[in-house]
């Protein structure tokens, strides 16, 4: 009987924490696929083309700082869909730069979800469970992030400028997977859908801290404002007006189909959402609760903490190393049970953390999420971003831990 009642005491535990990560991280996919399922992302697609059109080089910087912001308010799988499509777009016919700049992507999208609680899920993950806050979270590891995403991006742009005087020169194989003609038009509905999705998710952290409220009612709450203002009447009526006008303005356009049939809907974009890759989630959490109580965490940190000693700055980059190699998820899971009980929030170990294991996963394409995106969209292989971005992103890491000790050693 006392075995029976301790099993589900840690039973209990263990589905708490996973519930409050998981009802998190699904109205957020949602919002992001509803966001995307109206085309709104297309709005910051077109405004990039236009900086670009006339001069390829500036692509990258353009690219890299528009997917380090972009995955700080979405997630870092969202922010390289999404650069990776524009890329395809704008230099479809060179495959080569498409892999040099879908490199710099990635790293540039898992250093931007490293100073944003939202930005990647290790970050939520860590603020979920009280122990990193927005306002400090930002302030201390925004220079680093920036570190880590810039040093790469000025050997990046180097090779991608040589790479950029062939773009007058398509190849034969890959000229036929890109059209100029088909640029996407941007209307006022799909405006008004971006800034309602991208408000909506700035205003979780200002909800915790206002009302203390859990974050994932908070995105949650999102998602429904988003749901209802987009399936409205008014709503369907704005975005025809506002698609009958560019036709009338000379825009070519095929005609909108009758209100009651075939209308966009937000219930559509939930049918897009990877949900195994949620799945995958909840069961290394619950892999990692196993472990946690069987023991083994315990036994784990007081190796780390005999072989490193109390630095933390040790202790992560032997994490932020660890999560190129395996998933980063149980590898931070692992450091919230471990010391979680004897840590403050924000304490410089958390930072590094989460500086450490959103950026580490760079440094091989199959550390993160936004690595296995560009092997899976623009069919990079292992061997070529070993050969050609593992260093600048190992350069980025250790640079970035770099900064943030520096700025601990000034500012503290």
């Amino acid at each position: 009987l006392q075995g029976h009642a301790t099993l589900e005491l840690e039973l209990k535990h263990g589905l708490q924490d996973v519930g409050a990560i998981m009802l998190f991280l699904l109205p957020a996919m949602g919002l992001v696929e509803s966001i995307d399922h109206f085309d709104g992302f297309a709005v910051i697609t077109v405004l990039i083309e236009r900086r670009t059109k006339e001069r390829k080089e500036l692509l990258m910087p353009i690219l890299c700082v528009s997917c380090f912001f972009m995955s700080s308010l979405i997630d870092n799988l969202s922010a390289t869909i999404v650069c990776l499509k524009l890329l395809r777009h704008t230099v479809g016919h060179n495959r080569h730069l498409r892999h040099t700049v879908g490199g710099l992507v990635v790293i540039a999208a898992n250093a931007g979800g490293a100073w944003s609680p939202i930005g990647d899920v290790t970050t939520t993950m860590l603020w979920l469970a009280d122990k990193i806050t927005v306002t400090a979270t930002i302030s201390w590891l925004l220079l680093p992030a920036c570190v880590t995403a810039g040093l790469p991006l000025m050997g990046f742009w180097w090779e991608a400028r040589k790479a950029a005087n062939s773009l007058n020169e398509p190849t034969v194989d890959d000229e036929a997977d890109f059209d100029d003609t088909l640029d996407p038009e941007i209307t006022l509905a799909k405006v008004a859908v971006l800034v309602l999705g991208i408000a909506g998710m700035v205003m979780v952290p200002v909800l915790k801290m206002c009302t203390g409220l859990p974050p994932y009612l908070g995105m949650l709450l999102a998602l429904g404002v988003l749901w209802f203002v987009t399936d409205t009447l008014s709503f369907q009526d704005f975005a025809r007006t506002s698609d009958d006008s560019r036709s009338a303005a000379g825009t070519p356009k095929t005609p909108a189909p009758p209100l009651a049939q075939g209308r966009p809907s937000v219930v559509d974009a939930l049918h897009k959402m990877d949900i195994t890759g949620l799945l995958f989630f909840v069961g290394v959490l619950l892999a990692v609760g196993a472990l946690e109580s069987s023991g083994v965490l315990e036994r784990y940190a007081k190796f780390l903490v005999a072989l490193c000693g109390h630095s933390p700055m040790l202790i992560c980059t032997l994490l932020g190393v660890s999560s190129a190699v395996v998933d980063n998820v149980p590898l931070v899971q692992a450091a919230i049970n471990m010391f979680g009980d004897s840590t403050p929030p924000d304490d410089p170990l958390w930072q590094l953390i989460a500086l450490a294991a959103a950026t580490g996963g760079s440094i091989l394409s199959v550390g993160s999420i936004a690595g296995v995106t560009l092997m899976t969209m623009e069919g990079v292989g292992y061997i070529w971003y070993c050969r050609r971005v593992s260093c600048w992103a190992a350069v980025g890491f250790v640079a970035g831990i770099g900064v943030y000790q520096l700025e601990r050693a000034v500012f503290a």
